[in-house]
């Protein structure tokens, strides 16, 4: 009996010990799948450090990745507006996701084994990470970028000078699709081309150098307004017609994609694949109902299977996406493939809307090729992409190198789209793949997003020019908050450092090292606030002085210059006023603000201003912690 007793207790104390030898060996083997990083791409790219000087040693993450260094967490870019929330999107990408969880795209192979990655997509993955920088919008930066790189292959495109056209009609809403031409003061015919959807038109006085005068002839609703402009006026010019415009109920929208089909586009093609579906529900459920229509023109390389191969732009959907689905990613070889062929096959032979919105997008991860004669260059494909009123986005994806980056850039830019560039989780200027493989050069001055949500956003900022309620572009301004462990002189010279080279890259004219500037006193709206708008100019001021296009004029020459004209600086409240001084000084620009006290912060309006037109060439606002006052 003892021993039936013994053989139990031993027994229960063998089980006992082998199930906590188990358990304890499972507790590494969870715990060490945990910490393994995961190999699929990053859904997002690291979030900006915030910029914020707060009181936690933490900044909140922002929405954009930043160039900037980390060590800089004093200051905040944010956007005014909030973006409005896409229709059925995050309820359908969740069904789409979770239909494809597991999938591996074709063709993906190829990207995995350049950058070290697999890549498995899950369900909770929600598309392409993609930046997108408006080069028509920070003007003065890409004109900073041109000069920077100009030494890479490409070809020229004289848009260093650049005056824009607006038509409106007259309750000041834009004229889409308005025809016009700019003649020599001798008539000789200099360009053509369409107004975009906010009738916008651009023109570059370069291109014709030998002209200082020009006469635009506007067309449209078959009431034709002419304008006398010169290359030393104002940036923008302004023409109102008489009438109020109509527009029709259900715009045609066009959607093109010029689409690289390489060996290593596999992951973008399945990506549109698995979203157009997406992109098309967002847009035709719009309360404006427009017309859509999709189409495709594929491209690879001379020698290749094909060379171009067209989708007509189709308002089937089904249609479109049984042509879509044949699509893969396969062959290549040498990097630059064909562009030009199929930017040609894209201008010339696409059956476009005449009435509506046309809209194109070039997504490859190689530069083109630039040396086949048969096929014209991409400047003149360009040109002719403007006449008809097209505007060419591009989307630069993993592997794209710095000439790559600049030809897109450069065909976005002069047919006003913007360039947009994938991003797989890097920081910095080597966002948009593995580190050093990707080119873009945007500074902290872009955004991000999903790509299919991008081509939404634009797609819907089109059609809002033709509606009552246009979505409003997004302005940047700047926080600033007081915290222990910085000096406060520290925190507003980064403030006002970001604030003047945000004033510098936005500018709508290009300016040149050496530009002469005054900085006037910033005008307090109250006269509590006096002694702090006394304080932020000299900030200003100081930062101005370092800024490496800027050359300052002296705050005693402008005191000394102001009392001989006998004229208050205080006094100074609006543009007109503020260039004839400007003259007087020998400056070429000024830098104004006007202050406002908040609750607990300042709000400070900065604005860049051309004394030669009396132009406002750019603005931007920064909100300021009280604590950072005097």
């Amino acid at each position: 009996m003892k021993k039936k007793v013994y053989a139990c207790i031993f027994t229960l104390i063998i089980t006992v010990l082998i199930s906590f030898i188990l358990s304890c060996a499972g507790t590494p083997e969870v715990s060490a799948e945990r910490e393994e990083p995961s190999e699929t791409p990053s859904e997002t790219a690291p979030e900006k450090p915030t910029q914020d000087l707060t009181d936690t040693p933490s900044p909140e993450p922002s929405t954009e990745p930043s160039a900037k260094p980390a060590e800089e967490p004093a200051l905040r870019a944010a956007e005014l507006g909030e973006e409005e929330e896409m229709i059925f999107y995050e309820e359908e990408m969740a069904v789409l996701e979770g239909s494809e969880a597991g999938a591996v795209p074709p063709g993906k192979s190829s990207r995995s084994e350049e950058t070290g990655t697999s890549y498995s997509p899950s369900s909770s993955e929600s598309g392409l990470k993609a930046g997108f920088a408006d080069d028509n919008k920070q003007y003065g930066y890409f004109m900073d970028f041109l000069e920077k790189y100009k030494d890479v292959r490409h070809f020229p495109m004289k848009v260093q000078e650049r005056i824009i056209l607006n038509i409106t009609d007259n309750q000041g809403k834009s004229l889409p699709n308005a025809d016009i031409t700019i003649s020599s003061i001798s008539g000789r015919i200099l360009c053509k081309g369409k107004t975009f959807a906010d009738g916008s038109f651009l023109f570059f006085p370069l291109e014709h150098e030998n002209d200082n005068a020009y006469r635009a002839e506007i067309r449209a609703m078959q009431k034709t307004e002419t304008l006398s402009f010169s290359r030393q006026g104002k940036r923008e010019q302004i023409i109102t017609f008489p009438f109020t415009r109509a527009i029709p109920q259900n715009v045609p929208l066009d959607i093109l994609f010029i689409l690289d089909t390489t060996g290593s586009m596999g992951e973008e093609i399945y990506r549109l694949k698995t979203t157009i579906e997406l992109i098309h529900m967002n847009l035709t459920n719009l309360s404006t109902k427009p017309k859509v229509r999709f189409g495709l023109v594929l491209y690879k390389d001379l020698y290749d299977d094909y060379r171009t191969r067209t989708i007509p732009l189709t308002e089937n959907l089904d249609e479109f996406r049984a042509a879509l689905a044949e699509v893969e990613a396969y062959g290549g070889g040498d990097t630059p493939e064909d562009l030009q062929a199929a930017l040609q096959e894209s201008v010339a032979n696409i059956r476009w809307n005449t009435g509506g919105i046309r809209l194109a997008f070039i997504i490859t991860d190689a530069p083109p090729q630039l040396d086949y004669e048969d096929v014209p260059p991409y400047p003149e494909t360009g040109l002719l992409a403007k006449e008809q009123g097209i505007k060419l986005y591009s989307v630069g994806t993993g592997g794209l190198d710095l000439q790559g980056e600049y030809i897109l850039r450069q065909i976005s830019q002069y047919t006003s789209g913007r360039y947009i560039f994938l991003t797989y989780g890097e920081t910095g200027e080597s966002t948009g793949g593995a580190p050093g493989s990707v080119s873009h050069h945007t500074g902290s001055n872009f955004q991000t997003d999903k790509l299919e949500a991008i081509i939404i956003r634009f797609a819907k900022e089109e059609l809002s020019h033709l509606t009552d309620e246009p979505i409003e572009s997004e302005n940047p301004y700047f926080t600033a908050s007081r915290i222990q462990t910085e000096e406060r002189e520290e925190t507003m010279e980064k403030l006002f450092s970001m604030a003047i080279q945000e004033l510098i890259d936005y500018s709508a004219f290009s300016l040149s090292e050496g530009t002469g500037t005054a900085v006037l006193p910033i005008q307090p709206a109250t006269e509590d606030s006096a002694l702090n708008a006394e304080y932020f100019t000299e900030q200003l001021t100081l930062a101005c002085g370092k800024a490496e296009d800027l050359t300052l004029v002296e705050r005693q020459d402008l005191q000394k210059i102001a009392e001989e004209i006998k004229l208050q600086l205080s006094g100074i409240t609006d543009d007109e006023t503020a260039a004839e001084f400007g003259k007087v000084l020998n400056a070429d620009v000024l830098i104004s603000g006007k202050l406002y006290k908040k609750q607990k912060q300042f709000e400070l309006f900065l604005k860049l201003l051309r004394v030669e037109t009396a132009e406002v060439l750019s603005v931007t606002r920064a909100m300021i912690d009280e604590k950072l006052g005097l």
